[in-house]
């Protein structure tokens, strides 16, 4: 299948584009770190594939309409209310 081939498929079965699916999903993993770690944002961006925070900001607003800061106070977990620990090499 070529490439082109896949990426109609892929939109026909997704609604999505391959690009908007990726920084979803990227956006997705972002998420979570933010919300369960104390890790830098800009360490966050690049371990979920971005390699300019200018970039993953401006992503992350329209996936989100809110900054990963704003995010991150928004939804910050609090390490005696989670239900399942993070694994040590997270936290």
């Amino acid at each position: 299948m070529s490439p082109k081939s896949f990426c109609r498929f892929f939109k026909a079965n997704t609604g999505k584009t391959l690009e908007v699916y990726l920084h979803e999903l990227r956006i997705g993993g972002a998420c979570r770190f933010l919300i369960e770690t104390n890790v830098p944002i800009s360490e966050i961006a690049l371990d979920c594939g971005y390699n300019n925070l200018s970039n993953f900001n401006r992503r992350f607003r329209s996936i989100k309409e809110t900054t990963p800061r704003e995010y991150r106070q928004q939804f910050r977990i609090n390490p005696e209310q989670q239900s399942h620990p993070l694994p040590e090499i997270l936290t």
